[in-house]
């Protein structure tokens, strides 16, 4: 529920002109989870790769 009053008053924080509100992300982690899921993807990608890869073989070596 939204409530209403005066800023810096009942709890409330007051408004600072020109000021810029602080980010609560982790950047250092972030890049680290991001790191981490691009080199999973291209593991997969590997996977995947060497796969075709060895059905292609295993179809050469039927004919």
């Amino acid at each position: 529920n939204a409530t209403l009053g005066k800023a810096g008053s009942g709890g409330r924080g007051g408004i600072v002109a020109g000021a810029l509100e602080n980010s609560n992300v982790d950047l250092s982690n972030e890049f680290i989870k991001m790191i981490t899921a691009q080199r999973n993807y291209q593991a997969n990608a590997k996977t995947i790769s060497t796969a075709d890869q060895l059905l292609a073989e295993l179809m050469n070596l039927k004919r």
